[in-house]
This record gives structure tokens, C-alpha cells and sequence, in this order.
């Protein structure tokens, strides 16, 4: 297809605008006129660029900044949480309530009633399956000792912010603790009278142990709400730790009684824990 020839007009029409762009160009340069307008579009260039960088740039900095500035917010809760629940496991060591603030074997160089030297590792909870210990006759965590030296822990006992949870039974990567409340354990236990003993088993479900003698044998009435401690025989835990209360009682027949007794600690209240061998 043949191209068409430019018309004389077309022809006249690019002349012209040549002429006058030389013409422009050439009074530019003789008497700077356009100067002012030069400088209005460097500064609509550079205005325009930043006012793009506000609208762009600016908002997904303030949202990285943001999000780094929660992090370290979580960071510093999850640092302050730790040191406040390790204030409440020392404060637990030292309560006046319990064997742990006299005895020379747990705490050593009371150089004043608030300065204590704590003869105890941290542990962090590693795993431990909830529905099983609602529901499940085996109740076991496991966990993470970070203070571990070359202490052997098997037959450690384990703490909480509200009292003891169980001992240690196995050494491998992590630590396995087997709960107070797992069928298979036994906590020897007395009321404050030291004149009641029983080894109370675990009941399989959160919480609660049970305590079961035989009325005949044992005669005075025991009431809901008294108040058990660890018997210290055993040698697992000390003696005089207060573990629970009484909830319920159930007389079974005329040889057997089971006494109920809810635990003051729960392992699921918190992630970290004393480790302790006594």
C-alpha cells in the first residue's frame, strides 16, 4: 500500500511550529523569560515526589515501625511476666506457712529475712495435654530445666506459684513429670494434727487426690475443709507443705472411707516452675 504525500498544508503546518520552537528557544537562552516557569516545574516535580512518598512510603513504614514496636512490647510483657511469676515461686519457697522457710537443706545463708540464697532450678514448661489431665487416668507434663547443671533430677519434686505438682520420673531431652493427681502416684499426707496419716493416690481427675482408711481403725471424725500437709515420709517431699483441703467424703462401706481433697496447685496455671531436690 503506497503512503500518502503530505499535503502543502501539512508541509506549511510543520514549518511553522519548527519557526516557533527555534523562536522559543532562542529568547530562553537571550533573556532567561521562561526561568520562572523552569523553576515551577523542578518544584512541581520535587513536591510531587514527596507528596507521593507520604501517600506510599511513609504508611508502610509506620506499620513496619508499628509491628516492631509490638514485638518488643510482647517481648518485654513475656520478660516481666517471667520475673514476676519467679518473685512468686521464691515467695512461695520462703512463706512463713510452709517447712521450706526453716529447713537448712533447702535454703541456705539466711543473711536476712528478705535475702535468701535458693538451693532450686527453674524449669519452663515444655508439653502437657490438657484433655488428658481433665478427663485421664495418666496426668504427665514435661519440661525444660534451663538451670541444669550436673544434677541428677529423677525423684526431684516440682513447684508452682501455688504449691507442689508432682516429681520428676525420667531424664532424657526433656523432663517428665509425673503429676500428683496421675493414678499411679502416691503422696504420704497428714492433717496438722500429725495424728491422721494416709498415702493419698491420685484420683485421675484435675485437681483432686484421694485419701481412703479404714473408720475402724481411725475413729475421729474428719470434716470437710480441714487442711492436709505433706507427711515427709517417703522421702520424696518435705513434711509440713500444705497440699489441700478436704472437698468431700464418701463413706464406701464400714471398712473403707475415701476423703476427697482438692490441691491448692494446678500445673496448667502458669509455665514456669521450681525444681528442687530435697
Amino acid at each position: 500500500m503506497a503512503r500518502a504525500a503530505p499535503t502543502p498544508g501539512q508541509k506549511l503546518s510543520f514549518i511553522f511550529f519548527i519557526i516557533l520552537s527555534s523562536l522559543i528557544l532562542y529568547i530562553d537562552i537571550t533573556t532567561n523569560n521562561f526561568q520562572s516557569i523552569k523553576n515551577g516545574f523542578k518544584s512541581f516535580k520535587i513536591s510531587s515526589f514527596y507528596i507521593a512518598k507520604e501517600i506510599s512510603v511513609e504508611p508502610l513504614k509506620s506499620i513496619f515501625n508499628l509491628s516492631k514496636s509490638k514485638s518488643q512490647l510482647v517481648e518485654e510483657n513475656k520478660d516481666l511476666r517471667e520475673a514476676l511469676e519467679l518473685s512468686y515461686l521464691n515467695n512461695y519457697l520462703i512463706s512463713k506457712e510452709n517447712i521450706f522457710f526453716k529447713d537448712k537443706e533447702i535454703i541456705k545463708k539466711a543473711h536476712n529475712e528478705n535475702n535468701y540464697k535458693f538451693e532450686y532450678d527453674i524449669a519452663y514448661l515444655k508439653s502437657i495435654d490438657p484433655n488428658m489431665y481433665k478427663c485421664c487416668d495418666k496426668h504427665r507434663m514435661f519440661i525444660d530445666i534451663k538451670q541444669n547443671s550436673d544434677n541428677l533430677y529423677v525423684e526431684s519434686i516440682v513447684f508452682n506459684t501455688e504449691g507442689l505438682v508432682g516429681q520428676i520420673i525420667d531424664e532424657s531431652k526433656f523432663y517428665e513429670v509425673l503429676l500428683l493427681t496421675d493414678i499411679s502416684h502416691s503422696l504420704p499426707i497428714k492433717l496438722n494434727s500429725s495424728e491422721f496419716f494416709c498415702n493419698a493416690k491420685g484420683s485421675g481427675r484435675s485437681e483432686y487426690i484421694i485419701c481412703t482408711y479404714n473408720p475402724l481403725i481411725w475413729t475421729k471424725e474428719i470434716k470437710e475443709n480441714q487442711t492436709f500437709y505433706t507427711s515427709g515420709l517417703g522421702g520424696i517431699y518435705p513434711k509440713d507443705i500444705e497440699v489441700g483441703y478436704v472437698s468431700s467424703i464418701e463413706v464406701v462401706d464400714s471398712t473403707q472411707t475415701n476423703i476427697e481433697i482438692k490441691l491448692l496447685a494446678n500445673p496448667l496455671n502458669g509455665n514456669m516452675f521450681g525444681v528442687l531436690r530435697y
